[in-house]
């Protein structure tokens, strides 16, 4: 799972190209026009893009100095001098955020076939494991004081399960994970329902969406995922969340549900293979709530019988008693 890209290359290369044809065009020569814009997308990417934002920018700020027909930035050295200083900055800003990231959510050591994160999840622990398998959508965002937003599924059709298509879920999900406080699941989910429909039409996204605030208060939202397993330290029982059916195909969004209010471990199994079982039909996996350890526990989720090919995504987030309702 990759972390620290809100803005891929492409975007952030035409941004910076149109802003320097905008400033262009409209004659505007202070620094601040010229390099603001590259910045803002260079610190939303991920260091090395955001080194090449910067040279780009300064090329193109450059060009525009250089060539006498080009009406463009200031060419006094006052001028030029804060300008490459600011755009100097951006690759430092986007490592050091990328950093913050690496620091909340840290990969640990796992079996070959699976990549196993961790990261704090509110006042708890969170657990994903991802297992490379194609079609597989996972994201994990950090929000402010602690909190955590996760989408995890399985896309359906040759189309939706290309490494593009899944990398832009991943990244709208990102996206609207983080705009302002931090949207609501249904609007999130609504977001990339339209997004699934604009790639693939015939394509589905069979989805979990699990928000965990800064206090541990927990909302979850189910979308063609299989229905969660609540551990509440004696039993495990099904979250009996309701379905909306995947994205892509569903006709509405049901409202977040809050987890139980005696829930120690919640855990969200892989999606599975089959349309039935990526509409939950079946019940979320027995043992692996049990299982002491975080990563353990979400380890189990993934494996498979007669040692298969481990399937996943899968998330297990375990939360302390006395957390909000």
């Amino acid at each position: 799972m990759r972390t620290g890209a809100l803005v891929s290359a492409r975007t952030a290369l035409a941004g910076a190209t149109g802003n320097a044809v905008v400033m262009g065009v409209a004659e505007v020569s202070t620094p601040l026009g010229w390099v603001l814009l590259p910045g803002l997308l260079g610190v939303s990417t991920r260091p090395r893009v955001a080194a090449l934002i910067s040279a780009w920018a300064a090329t193109l700020l450059a060009a525009s100095v250089v060539v006498p027909v080009v009406p463009g930035h200031r060419a006094d050295p006052w001028a030029l001098g804060v300008s490459a200083a600011s755009l100097a900055v951006v690759p430092l800003l986007a490592w050091a955020r990328r950093r913050r990231e690496e620091r909340a959510i840290a990969r640990v050591p796992a079996p070959r076939d699976v990549a196993l994160f961790t990261m704090p999840a509110g006042t708890g622990r969170a657990a994903l494991a991802l297992c490379r398998a194609p079609g597989e959508v996972a994201a994990a965002v950090p929000l402010r004081r602690g909190g955590l937003c996760v989408l995890l599924g399985v896309t359906h059709g040759a189309t939706l399960a290309r490494p593009e298509h899944t990398r832009a879920l991943e990244s709208a999900f990102r996206g609207e994970a983080l705009r302002g406080a931090g949207r609501p699941l249904p609007e999130i989910a609504g977001t990339l329902d339209r997004l699934v429909r604009d790639i693939a039409p015939g394509g589905y996204l069979a989805a979990t969406l699990v928000r965990v605030s800064a206090a541990g208060h927990v909302t979850m939202l189910r979308c063609g995922g299989p229905d969660v397993a609540v551990h509440t330290g004696d039993r495990t029982r099904a979250g009996e969340l309701p379905d909306a059916g995947p994205l892509g195909l569903a006709r509405t969004v049901p409202a977040a549900t809050p987890a139980p209010a005696d829930a120690r471990r919640l855990a969200v199994p892989p999606a599975g293979e089959g349309p039935a079982r990526a509409a939950g039909s079946r019940p979320p996996a027995g043992p692996a709530p049990h299982v002491a350890g975080t990563e353990q526990a979400v380890l189990a989720l993934t494996r498979r019988p007669a040692g298969g090919r481990r399937a996943g995504p899968a998330l297990v987030v375990d939360l302390p008693p006395g957390r909000p309702r």
